[in-house]
């Protein structure tokens, strides 16, 4: 597990952070208010050596009261001070909850399974690749194996190896379709969701990890090597193997 998500040594990061924090700025007021209220590695960080800096030029101002309007020449805060600017950067974040950013994208699997139902509580998926009752449905970057410490990209190249080993199990078990079984993905989300508890990432801060219900559902909880040994080899135990015309004589 990545040293970030361990409370202990978020702790000894958090204080060496804020003690960075301190040397860079020179005013401990506006040092203050540029320290973070919530646990290290509870938000993704980001290394930077210029942007504490920053704040000691002359014509650099922190402001952090809310915004009331936006007029055509100047932003103006909650305590009614219009800012002049001649450029505006919205910031405001991002969407990764899949059952948002798909919600006018219909996607049907099996009789009786519906992404938009089978999601309705939370996204979850079986290393974040297959989804139990959507045959040959594949995913990179799916449920919990997003990362807050490392590259995702190395966690993509395991994903496409994965369905690689998937496409070729389905041509050596001459099936049609493979189905991931509800058991194996709902101990994968168990495992994931106990490995979770504990975690700076659970430590009680918001953040774009977590749903609205607090459930951490974008993170992998583990290191990224563990993540490519539990994908190096599928376990064919995890699927069902389909023939189409198999399963047309049975209904018949």
């Amino acid at each position: 597990m990545a040293p970030a998500s361990s409370p202990k040594a978020a702790q000894l990061l958090g204080a060496l952070c804020k003690q960075f924090i301190r040397l860079q700025v020179k005013d401990k007021a506006l040092a203050k208010k540029l320290t973070p209220d919530y646990t290290f590695g509870c938000k993704r960080v980001l290394i930077s050596n210029k942007w504490f800096p920053m704040f000691n030029l002359d014509n650099v101002e922190l402001v952090t009261a809310g915004i009331r309007e936006v007029k055509a020449n100047c932003v103006v805060t909650e305590d009614g001070v219009e800012h002049e600017a001649d450029c505006i950067i919205l910031g405001t974040g991002f969407v990764v909850d899949p059952r948002i950013y798909m919600k006018d994208f219909p996607l049907t699997g099996l009789p009786g399974h519906d992404l938009h139902k089978d999601w309705a509580k939370s996204a979850e998926a079986h290393y974040g690749v297959t989804v139990s009752g959507y045959p040959n449905l594949y995913m990179l970057v799916g449920p919990n194996t997003g990362l807050g410490h490392n590259s995702i990209l190395f966690m993509i190249e395991c994903q496409v190896k994965y369905i690689l080993q998937c496409m070729a199990l389905l041509r050596e078990e001459g099936a049609d379709y493979l189905d991931v079984k509800p058991k194996a993905q709902e101990a994968f989300n168990t495992n994931v969701q106990r490995r979770l508890q504990g975690t700076t990432w659970t430590s009680g801060c918001t953040s774009w990890y977590q749903q609205d219900d607090g459930k951490n559902f974008a993170l992998w909880p583990g290191s990224t090597w563990r993540y490519w040994l539990q994908t190096r080899n599928v376990r064919s135990t995890d699927y069902e193997f389909v023939s189409a015309d198999a399963e047309a004589t049975v209904e018949a």
